[in-house]
């Protein structure tokens, strides 16, 4: 009796300092090799200072930045070749985006080299669609007008909707405006060779919801989103599909961004990655908002078969944010995220995005995230 007495302290004692450990002591940092996609985003805005005068000039260009991202051991570029119902690649659906290469016409398809580049590399890449934005000033208003099939559209309701003056989007309620965008990502997974088709933050806007109901605002996007899935996998089932929502969950809802059923139902997407864009030393009572935000996400239902990434905001390094003071008085966020997802069960996460690396505080970013996440190939 005694000697089991002395057996269930000794357990007893033992438990108390495994939970003392645990709790107070820090984790072991993960290896970035232990995340599935490492992957940055390449905008219009990051397209746009490449050169298009000539294939040569282009893959130039590309090649110097897939070279550069390498160092850091992304392993996916997303890039973006559709942001106004236009194109960054040669198609019979949408005009050449003029927004990006200031041109309406190409000798050569950026889309073709930049899938070459890429998997010459070792790289996957994907396709990132806008689908429903048309215009956000009068620039692109009027390249959607001058060179889109479409033009005519800006005077229907049932297909376009206008928020703001030069504002507008593809009215997601419309059969038309569905099938129009599910031809698109047809015509790219059809003729190139990409890894994944991923969409983007813009669904219902503020100012397009009109007299929709959150419930129909978000049975409108899912057809679209389901349409979009069952259409890329009939093709290849091997190209991704996948979102990267707000990084808010109440405002998705409300939206049309039916994360909960993107994440728990099978027939919609491949991943979901929420943009997490915070830092963990938010506002006056210095919240730990990226936490909490990304433990939110992390908590939702989840299918085995969808993954969990998160979005990180690489662009705001080093600046200064009164709301949000974490981006200026450290140096280590992104190393602290990557800790913080890992122990949340996250497999990859994307960084917003490419021109941030030509910042010095970005760059000390992603060398901390180096020093402490060590790549173990």
């Amino acid at each position: 009796m005694k000697k089991n007495k002395h057996s269930l302290l000794v357990i007893s004692v033992l438990v108390c300092v495994c939970l003392i450990v645990y709790v107070f002591f820090p984790k072991p940092a993960c290896s970035l090799s232990s995340f599935d996609k490492r992957a940055i985003w390449f905008s219009y805005s990051d397209l746009a200072k490449f050169s298009y005068d000539s294939q040569k000039a282009f893959t130039k260009d590309f090649q110097t930045a897939i070279n550069r991202v390498e160092k850091y051991k992304i392993n996916t570029v997303i890039v973006q070749v559709r942001p106004f119902s236009d194109a960054l690649y040669q198609s019979k659906l949408f005009p050449i985006s003029q927004v990006i290469c200031q041109k309406t016409s190409l000798s050569f398809d950026p889309l073709k080299e930049m899938t070459k580049i890429a998997h010459q590399k070792g790289l996957m890449i994907e396709a990132w669609v806008n689908p429903y934005r048309i215009s956000l000033n009068q620039t692109t208003y009027q390249q959607f007008m001058s060179q889109s099939p479409k033009s005519a559209w800006l005077k229907d309701t049932k297909l376009t909707i206008g928020y703001e003056p030069f504002k507008y989007i593809l009215n997601p309620a419309s059969q038309e405006v569905r099938d129009y965008i599910v031809a698109g990502v047809k015509e790219i997974v059809e003729n190139y060779a990409i890894d994944g088709i991923h969409f983007d933050d813009y669904f219902y806007i503020e100012g397009t919801h009109g007299k929709t109901t959150k419930n129909q605002r978000l049975d409108n996007v899912n057809t679209l989103i389901s349409d979009v899935y069952q259409c890329i996998k009939a093709i290849n089932k091997d190209v991704t599909f996948g979102i990267s929502p707000q990084g808010n969950y109440e405002n998705c809802i409300n939206e049309g961004a039916d994360v909960d059923t993107w994440l728990k139902e099978e027939g919609y997407v491949d991943y979901v990655m929420p943009q997490i864009y915070w830092s963990d030393q938010y506002g006056e009572s210095q919240t730990k908002m990226f936490s909490q935000r990304a433990k939110q996400f992390a908590g939702l239902k989840r299918c085995q078969d969808v993954a969990l990434y998160a979005g990180l905001a690489l662009y705001r390094a080093g600046d200064e944010y009164d709301v949000d003071q974490g981006w200026k008085l450290a140096d280590d966020n992104i190393s602290q995220q990557v800790q913080i997802l890992s122990l949340n069960g996250y497999k990859g996460f994307g960084l917003f995005n490419y021109s941030s690396l030509s910042k010095k505080a970005a760059i000390k970013e992603m060398d901390e995230l180096l020093r402490v996440h060590p790549y173990n190939s």
